[in-house]
């Protein structure tokens, strides 16, 4: 079983899920088919059952939801059994076969990318994650700049304490699915030092139209796009012949950046409030990027990007999640309106 704790994302692909989660059975496909993602491991699902039955946490987390189903499950219900629940997986230590199997795919990690304790990314990648009748996008914990092993088992540990949220207990509840029997991979990624960041999405997720690429920036990380923290740069990229034909700047106030300590929300530089935070060959390749990784999916996708701070174009460019868009919409009147009014613009 100790072979199946740590898989590499070379190792990984769309039919990885039950061992590597939705998230990363994700990035391990867009490898294969030649994106450019940055390297990485998974701490599988498997691992994380390994800990839960050899600490006894199973039946610690069995005793507490066997309290948890006589009570009437309101908010307050909710939130207590998540402490409790949480309290379990972080106050166990994690057996040390497994934090060695970590230990040694970090190590490797690192000398790959010629660092003596390589910065990482580790993300929740849920096995339930995007499925047609689950979404549960948001609902898990994600950390940067992570350093060296013993952060590194704090922050797994971490992440699978976050299958037990109050959201994500009371989703569960809600939706008739099952509040223990889901397992989770962790992914453990080089982090890229963003100059930028944001989304691709490869059809309008208000119209559902599929003309173009709509591209969202800002400085600094992706999180402030995907938390609705500022009015990003937008252009929309005609997925045909990959032509800009609406590029919208705004003023971007706050940034998300990485720091010692993971990320920080900051004021952007006066002097990069009103500049574009990528040019338009960036933004065409990422396009360009996207088409393709629709293509292979066959269905619309939104996808996570960042620009390196340190690297030249096109190697800067970087896909660190896709995802189907799970929100579209059928077109109205006032939408077919709405598609017109971008075409009134002149390509530039």
């Amino acid at each position: 079983m100790s072979t199946q704790w740590i898989l590499e994302f070379e190792k990984i692909n769309q039919e990885s899920v039950s061992s590597a989660g939705t998230k990363c059975a994700n990035l391990g496909e867009l490898m294969r088919i030649g994106m450019p993602v940055p390297p990485g491991f998974v701490v599988t699902a498997q691992a994380f059952d390994f800990f839960l039955k050899a600490t006894g946490a199973d039946k610690e987390i069995d005793k507490g939801l066997k309290v948890f189903n006589e009570l009437a499950g309101n908010i307050e219900d909710y939130e207590k059994l998540s402490q409790e629940l949480s309290k379990i997986i972080t106050s166990n230590d994690i057996p040390k076969e497994l934090e060695e199997k970590m230990s040694k795919a970090y190590e490797a990690l690192s000398t790959e990318c010629n660092k003596k304790e390589v910065p990482v990314a580790v993300r929740s990648s849920g096995c339930a994650e995007d499925l047609p009748t689950a979404a549960f996008a948001g609902q898990y914990e994600s950390y940067l700049n992570v350093m060296g092993d013993h952060e590194l088992f704090e922050r797994v540990r971490d992440c699978w304490a976050s299958l037990f949220t109050s959201r994500s207990i009371s989703y569960r509840k809600k939706n008739n699915l099952p509040i223990k029997d889901q397992l989770m991979g962790v992914i453990v990624q080089k982090v890229v030092h963003s100059r930028s960041a944001g989304v691709a999405f490869t059809a309008l997720p208000s119209t559902g139209n599929t003309t173009w690429v709509m591209i969202e920036g800002n400085w600094g990380t992706a999180e402030s796009v995907v938390q609705g923290m500022v009015t990003p740069d937008r252009c929309y990229v005609n997925k045909k012949v990959l032509d800009i034909e609406e590029k919208n700047i705004s003023q971007k106030l706050r940034q998300h950046v990485i720091t010692a300590k993971g990320t920080c929300e900051e004021d952007v530089p006066e002097e990069k409030q009103s500049k574009p935070c990528f040019s338009d060959e960036e933004a065409r390749k990422i396009a360009e990027m996207a088409k393709m990784v629709e293509s292979h999916y066959g269905r619309p996708q939104d996808i996570e990007w960042a620009i390196e701070t340190d690297l030249p174009y096109p190697d800067n460019i970087f896909l660190v999640q896709t995802r189907p868009i799970t929100t579209l919409q059928k077109k109205t009147a006032v939408d077919q309106i709405a598609d017109l009014m971008v075409t009134r613009f002149v390509r530039r």
